[in-house]
């Protein structure tokens, strides 16, 4: 299992009084994707999976991510596609 991608946030963000100045991205699992599903049933825009996506992934609240500088949320999404953009298919059998 790979370590967490941290990146430092521009504009900081406020939760729960706590002041976040860097987002710690762990990679997504399939218990991820579902939760993403749930969340986003009625909300299918990629801005609405990406924001549940930079919440799950980070552990900080989805109303965090909504006052994400937009530039910040970009950079996260930019490392959550990274994740997927590492998938290789499997091999199969043959010459």
């Amino acid at each position: 299992m790979s370590a967490p991608i941290t990146i430092e946030l521009a504009v900081p963000v406020s939760v729960d009084g706590n002041v976040i100045t860097e987002l710690s991205l762990r990679r997504p699992k399939v218990r991820d994707l579902r939760a993403l599903e749930e969340a986003t049933e009625g909300r299918s825009s990629q801005l609405d999976q990406g924001a549940v996506l930079v919440a799950l992934l980070s552990g900080i609240p989805e109303a965090a991510v909504e006052d994400m500088d937009a530039a910040d949320f970009a950079r996260a999404s930019e490392v959550i596609g990274g994740f997927f953009g590492e998938v290789r298919a499997p091999k199969t059998g043959g010459v």
